[in-house]
C-alpha cells in the first residue's frame, strides 16, 4: 500500500513538473514573439523614417533641377519654382509635399551684423518699426544683439542687460541663425514678433542680402518706399505679380511709386537664397523639413542648411 502511495506521488510530482515545464516554455516561447514583434516594428520604423527622409532628399533635388532651369536674372511669383499652395506627390504609401518661398522677398536681419553697415539697411529696418509703431529702439537692440562689441548703442542692449534677467543669457555676439532669435531679444513681445515676422527674414551666413522687389509684400514694400500708402503697397504688391520689374531702377517710373522717395540701394529683382518646405509620410512615419537652397547660378544650386525643426 505504501508502494503504491509512492508511485502515485511520484507520478504526481511529474505531472506538475511537466506542467510547470510546459508553461516556462510557452510563456518563453509566448515572450520571445512579443520581442521579435517588437523588433520587427522596430525595424519596419526605422525602414519607413529613413524612406521618408530619402523623399525629403528628393525633394530638394527636385527643387535644384526646376531652379536650374528658371531664369537667374528675374525672379517672380510668375516663374515655374512659385506656388501658393504646396505642391502634392503622391508615392508608394504615402503623400510628398513640397513649398518653394523666396528668402529674399524680406529684408535679411543679418545685413545689419556687419560693422560697416549699410544706411539704407539701416534705414529699412527703422522705418518697419515705425509702420508697426513700436519703439525706434529696437533697431539698437537688434544691432547690438549681433556685433561682438559689449558696447550698448543708444536705447541698444548688451550682455548685463540680459544677465540681469529672469533667465540669464548673453546676447549672440555673430549673425542670427534663426527668426526666432528675436523672441530673444529685451523687450520683444508675441505681437510685436509677429508683426516683424512680416517683413524680417534671417538667411544664416549672409550679410549682403538684398530684397527681391517682385516678391515683396505690400508691408516690406511700404518698409522700402514710406511715402506709400497701405492701400497703394497693396495695390503695387499685386501688380507686380503681374507685371514683375526686370530691373530695380524700373521701380522709380512704376506708376504707383512715381515722384515718391525711393532708395534702390539693396534692391533686386533676383534670387539667390529659396526656402523649400517639404513634408513627406509613408505608413505611420511623418517629418517636415525646412531646406534653404542657394543658386549662384544656374550650374552652381546647393543646399547650405537644412533643419527637421523648422528654420
Amino acid at each position: 500500500m505504501n508502494v503504491f502511495k509512492h508511485r502515485q506521488f511520484n507520478k504526481g510530482v511529474a505531472l506538475i513538473t511537466a506542467l510547470m515545464v510546459m508553461s516556462l516554455a510557452t510563456i518563453t516561447a509566448v515572450q520571445m514573439t512579443a520581442d521579435q514583434q517588437v523588433y520587427m516594428r522596430r525595424t519596419e520604423n526605422i525602414r519607413y523614417h529613413e524612406q521618408v527622409f530619402m523623399y525629403l532628399l528628393s525633394a530638394e533635388d527636385f527643387t535644384k533641377i526646376v531652379l536650374s532651369e528658371d531664369d537667374p536674372k528675374q525672379d517672380s511669383f510668375r516663374d515655374d519654382w512659385y506656388s501658393e499652395e504646396p505642391i502634392v506627390f503622391p508615392i508608394e504609401g504615402g503623400v510628398l509635399t513640397g513649398k518653394v518661398s523666396d528668402l529674399q522677398g524680406k529684408f535679411n536681419i543679418n545685413n545689419l551684423s556687419k560693422t560697416q553697415r549699410n544706411e539704407w539697411d539701416e534705414d529699412r529696418l527703422r522705418q518697419a518699426l515705425s509702420n508697426y509703431n513700436m519703439p525706434a529702439d529696437f533697431a539698437s537692440i537688434i544691432i547690438d544683439w549681433m556685433d561682438e562689441n559689449q558696447d550698448s548703442q543708444p536705447g541698444g542692449a548688451e550682455d548685463v542687460d540680459y544677465l540681469n534677467g529672469d533667465r540669464a543669457y548673453r546676447t549672440a555676439g555673430t549673425k542670427m541663425g534663426s527668426i526666432s532669435e528675436l523672441k530673444l531679444l529685451k523687450g520683444m513681445n508675441q505681437e510685436n514678433y509677429e508683426n516683424l515676422l512680416e517683413v524680417l527674414t534671417v538667411i544664416p551666413n549672409e550679410d549682403n542680402a538684398t530684397i527681391n522687389i517682385n516678391s515683396a509684400s505690400a508691408p516690406v514694400l511700404r518698409m522700402i518706399i514710406p511715402e506709400l500708402s497701405e492701400s497703394e503697397a497693396d495695390d503695387l504688391a499685386k501688380d507686380l505679380v503681374e507685371n514683375p520689374l526686370n530691373e530695380p531702377d524700373d521701380l522709380i517710373s512704376h506708376a504707383l511709386v512715381k515722384g515718391k522717395k525711393v532708395d534702390i540701394n539693396g534692391l533686386s529683382t533676383e534670387t539667390n537664397y529659396f526656402l523649400l518646405e517639404s513634408f513627406a509620410s509613408v505608413q505611420h512615419a511623418k517629418s517636415r523639413m525646412d531646406s534653404i537652397i542657394y543658386r549662384q547660378s544656374k550650374d552652381d544650386i546647393k543646399v547650405v542648411m537644412r533643419s527637421q525643426g523648422g528654420l
